[in-house]
């Protein structure tokens, strides 16, 4: 049954494509890592360097639309090679900057800069997946991003911390850089049979929220973001009340561990319905996955019970994609995958946010029947417009 993974990676092109994934993912989340620790060894503080780092997320969720628009507009290979040459300069500066004590301002706007022009590669390989891949192993495929993108999840941070453990944090941000530009270089120089070429400028603004299904599934983002970033707080918040700050991160691994075991497991079957129909359902997985999570009391309960959530978790993040890919005019892809990140990013720190003062004002179970109820929420949204959920007109 893993064959069918075989021919996916088999297709002509699709090699390069992951490697292209793979690295722009690894780029990503070795970021928050190094760009931290750089930014407090040259302003000697950690308030100023959350800044730097909020800066950069800030740049790169409210600009990301915006770069996946000229991927559908000019080409994805002509977008990437043109944002990722301007990219490496901008983190090249940024680096100068901190070695030169510039002024704690100067590098919160450059961050920022550095966050607006990341290149769109990972939205890219996800808006020509169908194209490249045909709808009939589309599905298969995107189980697959799933998968490579837990695996960047763990990857990533790893990477990082062992940069500035062996070398510096200078090291970490310019090697960040390095892969982020590799992973540009790889997609543009890899054959894509059938993937589209320019696209006709778009006659509206927000052209891409046209189609009803995309309105809908871009919906329930900020609430799945919304659900993580509440357990990304809370969890390890559980750890540290049961004794073990250190298991913090061995419960967020198992939460990653989950979903990227379920995705490959999910990818394995094939769907006998579309992935507009399977959507609401999945969002109902999710939530029910998650609501063990409220009444467990010990963190050796917490561990499996954690990675059960990210079993359950992971067809909403295989379909989720899947339904993107079905619902949006093929001319506006790649900015409705944009779009999505963006939406989830967004959830995500208000998660965190909203967990904190849960945490503070309630409790840890109250915080974790808040990241259920955010799920739940996507159900929610799904099922009263199920009928837009249906693939859009090629």
């Amino acid at each position: 049954m893993i064959g069918v993974y075989g021919r996916v990676l088999r297709t002509p092109g699709v090699p390069r494509l992951v490697a292209a994934f793979l690295a722009a993912g690894t780029a990503v989340t070795m970021t928050p890592v190094a760009l931290v620790l750089f930014a407090r060894d040259a302003t000697q503080s950690f308030a100023i360097a959350s800044l730097v780092l909020a800066a950069q997320v800030t740049g790169n969720l409210v600009l990301s639309p915006i770069r996946g628009r000229l991927v559908d507009r000019i080409g994805a290979r002509r977008a990437v090679i043109r944002i990722a040459v301007p990219s490496v300069c901008a983190d090249a500066l940024f680096i100068v900057a901190g070695h030169a004590k510039a002024a704690d301002a100067v590098l919160v706007v450059l961050a920022f800069v550095a966050g607006a022009i990341t290149p769109p590669t990972g939205a890219s390989v996800r808006g020509m997946w169908t194209d490249v891949l045909g709808s009939e192993r589309a599905q298969v495929g995107f189980a697959l991003m799933t998968v490579m993108q837990e695996a960047t999840f763990f990857v990533g941070p790893l990477l990082a911390g062992g940069l500035v453990g062996l070398w510096s944090p200078t090291a970490a941000v310019a090697a960040t850089a390095a892969i982020s530009l590799t992973g540009a270089l790889i997609f543009a120089s890899a054959p894509a049979p059938g993937a589209r070429g320019p696209q006709p400028r778009p006659t509206r603004r927000l052209a891409a929220l046209a189609e009803p299904g995309a309105r809908t599934v871009l919906a329930t983002a900020p609430a799945f973001g919304l659900a993580i970033g509440i357990l990304d707080v809370t969890l390890p918040a559980f750890a540290r009340a049961h004794g073990s700050t250190a298991a913090s991160g061995v419960l967020l691994s198992a939460f990653a561990a989950g979903v990227g075991v379920g995705g490959f497991a999910y990818g394995l079957h094939p769907w006998r319905i579309s992935a507009g129909a399977a959507f609401p359902r999945l969002c109902l997985l999710a939530a029910l996955g998650m609501a063990p999570l409220i009444a467990v009391a010990s963190l050796a309960l917490m561990i499996p019970a954690v990675f059960l959530a990210g079993l359950c978790f992971a067809p909403i993040t295989t379909c989720f994609l899947a339904v993107i890919d079905e619902v949006s005019a093929p001319e506006h892809r790649t900015e409705t995958f944009t779009w999505m990140g963006s939406l989830n990013g967004a959830g995500l720190a208000l998660g965190a946010v909203i967990a904190g003062q849960l945490l503070t004002a309630a409790s840890i179970h109250v915080a974790i029947a808040a990241s259920c109820a955010a799920t739940a929420l996507t159900f929610v949204i799904a099922s009263a417009r199920a009928p837009t959920l249906t693939p859009a007109r090629t």
